[in-house]
């Protein structure tokens, strides 16, 4: 118990605890002195600390990750496995070649390396380069592909995306172009749903297979759930961004 209590208290010096803690002082000393904007401050304060813990971010993320159920095994029925980019970095050193892919990319791509091989499916990858200078997240993983046995010609690129708009938009120029009709749609699970929009907009008819979860299907809350974390705050600004982007799909903004 000792020891529980000591690690809760650390926590709370932690970067994202002390940041929160810095602001309560500072808010203590406005409210004595009566400093204008305090109720500003206040008000940024608490969405600060509420977006930074545990049961906001997974109240925020978990419905976007349970929109879809994940079919399970070799039970999904496709003729192509569209695997949507998630980020890479550029110029850094990889098994065999430069560039490797994000921690959400590397998920996807190992969800969709699974079902190729379970499925002898081809294997469309969409994602490209998004600023100068990046790498070009198909090229890797068609590298990577290769170097695991996959074929080169089951291997297919959509290397122009940009956004899951465009994901979708040259997705289906190919699924067209070799007569796909059925893609199985890999992607972290927290972007099926605005995913889901953008290809059914293109007028493909996808079979969703989440992956890379950001929360467990049951949660135990603990003395941690309150103590504000980097990771429940890079989760929230995850779900808020797939709110607004989910939203600009239905509004055909994007």
């Amino acid at each position: 118990m000792l020891l529980y209590i000591i690690k809760w208290l650390y926590a709370w010096i932690l970067p994202m605890g002390g940041i929160v803690l810095a602001l309560i002082l500072l808010l203590y000393y406005m409210f004595r002195r009566h400093s204008p904007g305090r109720w500003a401050l206040a008000v940024v304060t608490a969405v600060f600390y509420l977006l930074s813990i545990e049961p906001v971010s997974n109240g925020l993320i978990h419905p976007l990750e349970t929109a879809y159920d994940q079919p399970q095994g070799t039970a999904v029925a496709g003729d192509v496995i569209v695997l949507l980019g998630g980020g890479s970095r550029a110029g850094v050193p990889d098994f065999d070649g430069t560039g490797q892919v994000g921690s959400a990319a590397a998920n996807r791509f190992l969800m969709a390396l699974r079902l190729q091989k379970a499925k002898d499916l081809p294997i469309l990858l969409s994602g490209g380069t998004i600023l100068e200078g990046d790498a070009n997240e198909s090229e890797i993983e068609k590298r990577m592909l290769l170097s695991l046995g996959v074929p080169e010609n089951k291997i297919f690129m959509d290397d122009k995306s940009r956004n899951t708009a465009e994901n979708a938009a040259f997705s289906k120029q190919i699924c067209e172009h070799q007569g796909w009709t059925k893609p199985i749609l890999v992607t972290s699970a927290f972007h099926m749903p605005r995913s889901v929009r953008f290809f059914t907009r293109e007028g493909l008819d996808v079979t969703p297979y989440p992956c890379d979860y950001h929360t467990s299907a049951v949660t135990n809350w603990s003395g941690y759930s309150v103590v504000p974390q980097s990771f429940y705050l890079f989760n929230s600004c995850l779900a808020i961004k797939e709110y607004v982007g989910i939203a600009a799909a239905s509004l055909r903004i994007q």
